[in-house]
């Protein structure tokens, strides 16, 4: 069934087994590798090759491979630990914050901890404090990537701000104004993270589609307005509604009252109710991405826009092409899970096959993509590793190690990825952290601050081996 006038852009993507080597051989034109051993500059780009120096971190194609730029104009990329802070994450069982105690036993102060810890990471191959980091405390050491939390909702429990109501556009100008205004002209922000996974549609928070979220509005909502004014555009009148889904409102004003019954706009449907929820998604999205960034850009213009850190197995393509004109990276979070997992969120969202996520999702935004966040862990670490469930478990840090070397080696040949972030600096508490209770060996550094030297030792080399895909034109 087709609802009249509905917009809607559909998006086909075949998964075949050649699509990586296929953007690999794309590559107009002789290139060559550079002469030399890389020499990094103050920002760890390879100062081998001069590009334009722009002051700020920037983007830049080299041989149909994307890079970043550091402000002394050489190619680079984000190469992060998100949450390098002093304090770690407070035990939700004993209420302790181990590693701030250890903290204040080695170092002494916050700002000795910064300097020592960016210290380490430089050593380890690491270029960029990520997500979560003290920024304050690390601009004067190394790049960051602050996140601004402009969507407004809840992480934890995926309650939806009303991204069409006045006040919540005055809450992002306000934002922007007192986070990204006075850091315009800092060089060592790397790009600005408008928010972390923020809740598109069904997802571990939820099943509701953002169509149905905003039809659970109060009447007097903007959003609700503009979700109810979305179905009679597109149905053409209030029985045309009715015979859609299945309801039986007598006009729009009752359409406004009902903050119920709005469960046949299923997102995963084929017929009309999908391709409705498809387009509000749509609609939603380019709102939600032109004030954002515009708010940013509006207040910064120097400094790159990395987008959400999308979870990437939820994440429709809707919400790709709505960022697609208005980001400088796609950023997303991209973890391994155990079987099944990553195709269960897969027909609950109805997101991009994770087969094939990073390849289909380079075809559609044509831009750079960065992990903001992944990670592994392992069971001799002694922590429980017992949520989430769905990542694997490795038995030792040396498969720990071999893990992070497979995955970054694998993204490092892709040519369009700028950067990866793992996730996090320091363990996780025993008794869980005390938000939600995850309690995994996911850090650099135990709770004791003494680093995992075999993983350590590994990334040390593997974050090296990025230069080695450095290619530039020749005559």
């Amino acid at each position: 069934m087709t609802a009249p006038r509905l917009l809607l852009v559909v998006l086909t993507i075949a998964c075949t087994p050649d699509a990586e080597d296929s953007a690999d051989s794309a590559a107009p034109g002789p290139c060559a590798a550079v002469a030399g051993e890389p020499a990094l500059d103050s920002w760890g780009g390879d100062a081998r090759v001069a590009l334009e120096a722009t002051g700020f971190y920037r983007t830049e194609k080299l041989c149909e491979r994307w890079w970043l730029v550091t402000p002394e104009g050489h190619p680079t990329w984000s190469i992060g630990v998100n949450h390098v802070t002093a304090n770690g994450d407070r035990d939700g069982v004993t209420g302790e914050q181990l590693y701030a105690e250890s903290v204040d036993a080695i170092y002494g102060s916050d700002e000795a901890f910064a300097e020592a810890s960016a210290e380490r990471l430089r050593g380890w191959g690491f270029n960029t404090a990520g997500a979560w980091t003290s920024t304050d405390l690390f601009l004067p050491h190394l790049p960051v990537t602050p996140v601004l939390y402009l969507a407004g909702y809840d992480w934890l429990d995926g309650d939806r701000s009303d991204w069409f109501d006045p006040a919540w556009e005055a809450a992002v100008l306000d934002t922007v104004q007192a986070d990204v205004a006075p850091l315009a002209d800092e060089p060592a922000i790397q790009g600005w993270f408008l928010d972390n996974e923020i809740s598109w549609g069904p997802d571990w928070r939820g099943l509701d589609s953002l169509l149905q979220a905003y039809l659970g509005f109060e009447a007097e909502a903007p959003g609700k307005i503009v979700a109810v004014d979305f179905l009679l555009e597109q149905l053409s009148s209030v029985e045309q509604v009715n015979s859609a889904l299945g309801t039986s409102f007598a006009d729009g004003d009752a359409m406004l009252a009902a903050t119920t019954g709005w469960d046949a706009l299923d997102p995963g449907s084929s017929d009309t109710e999908g391709e409705l929820s498809s387009a509000f998604l749509s609609m939603a999205a380019e709102h939600y991405f032109s004030t954002a960034v515009g708010a940013v850009r509006a207040a910064d213009p120097n400094h790159l826009v990395l987008g959400n850190r999308e979870v990437s197995v939820l994440t429709r393509s809707e919400v790709y092409l709505a960022a697609a004109d208005q980001l400088d990276v796609i950023a997303i979070n991209n973890y391994v899970f155990i079987d099944g997992i990553a195709e269960g969120a897969l027909d609950l969202s109805g997101g991009l096959d994770p087969a094939c996520g990073f390849e289909a999702l380079a075809e559609i935004v044509h831009l750079p993509v960065l992990v903001s966040e992944f990670g592994f862990r392992a069971a001799d670490s002694g922590l429980p590793n017992s949520w989430p469930f769905f990542y694997p478990t490795y038995d030792t840090q040396t498969e720990r190690a071999q893990a992070f070397e497979d995955y970054a080696t694998l993204h490092q040949s892709r040519p369009w990825m700028v950067g990866y972030h793992w996730f996090e600096w320091v363990d996780q508490p025993m008794g869980g952290r005390e938000m939600d209770g995850e309690d995994n060996n996911w850090g650099l550094v135990n709770e004791a601050d003494e680093p995992y030297t075999e993983l350590t030792e590994r990334m040390t080399q593997v974050n090296a081996a990025v230069f080695e895909q450095l290619r530039v034109p020749v005559e």
